[in-house]
């Protein structure tokens, strides 16, 4: 299905140069376009868009509110923030009001279109995380494909991310690879489509005649250490794609932010991660990597 996407900016020249990008590069159709914060907030209450391009600064509202707003009516709109701004502290209030990526001015047809596409990715994963049940399709090796070359590549796919997190070297990071491998394994052969982390401790622990205890700790510490590290890679560039990638995809963005609080002295506590939502990041991206 086509995805349909809004574009808010006050400006009619960005609006005509990121519809024209969107056209010309078959991301979606562009059914709303407005330069209004509060004319905006209206229009996509009653539109049922995919994606929403928002400016930061507009007048009636600014698009940070527009978006916590909007947001809070449980709409299953994605929200990409459009500004020219690099203050720190007012990116963060961007995200925290619950975008996921920056387009930043002046408009790069590049930026545009990678900004989106990983959007896209994004809206998938979190189809995958509420449609576990349908997750038995993404455990089987195509038809046209060996199993064991599926295998290989699914490996290699999950240990780049390690290596891309800066934990490949930790123990723990070969636990994750056994969990993922179990997750598939319980969902092609049974017909429980959920699972618990307690039984999939437990069951490594059986395969590796170690204490469950341990390697839930071996695994909280990796992820950790992941958290760490891109929260160290958001503050030396705020930009950076892998740190865009991850901050979302693996971890609440909240909490990386209060790591990068922690990094910079500006709190006493470190963020919090979710196991789950890493375990399943870390699937998603491997089962969707080119």
């Amino acid at each position: 299905m086509e995805l349909r996407l809004a574009i808010v900016d006050d400006d009619i020249t960005i609006q005509k140069i990121l519809a024209r990008i969107i056209t010309e590069a078959e991301l979606g159709t562009v059914t709303v376009e407005c330069g209004d914060g509060l004319e905006a907030e209206k229009i996509l209450q009653n539109s049922q868009v995919d994606i929403a391009l928002i400016d930061m600064l507009l007048p009636g509202q600014d698009g940070v509110e527009l978006i916590k707003i909007l947001r809070t009516q449980g709409m299953n709109t994605s929200f990409i923030m459009i500004s020219q701004v690099k203050n720190e502290p007012m990116i963060t209030r961007a995200y925290e009001s619950g975008i996921e990526f920056f387009i930043h001015k002046p408009i790069n047809a590049l930026e545009v279109v990678s900004v989106i596409n990983r959007v896209k990715e994004s809206r998938k994963l979190r189809q995958f995380m509420s449609l576990i049940h349908q997750a038995t399709s993404h455990y089987s090796a195509p038809a046209t494909e060996p199993r064991q070359t599926s295998e290989a590549k699914y490996k290699a796919a999950i240990y780049r991310t390690f290596s891309d997190l800066g934990i490949i070297g930790e123990t723990g990071a070969n636990d994750i690879f056994l969990m993922t491998e179990l997750i598939g394994m319980n969902q092609r052969h049974t017909s429980e489509t959920s699972y618990q982390l307690n039984e999939l401790y437990g069951q490594l622990s059986q395969k590796q005649s170690l204490d469950a205890k341990t390697i839930e700790q071996r695994i909280r510490r990796a992820i950790a250490k992941a958290l760490q590290n891109l929260a160290n890679l958001g503050a030396e560039d705020y930009y950076n794609e892998k740190f865009q990638n991850y901050s979302t995809s693996l971890f609440d963005f909240k909490e990386v932010r209060q790591e990068m609080s922690f990094i910079n002295g500006k709190s006493n506590y470190h963020g919090k991660i979710n196991v789950k939502k890493f375990i399943e990041g870390i699937i998603f991206a491997a089962k969707h990597t080119n």
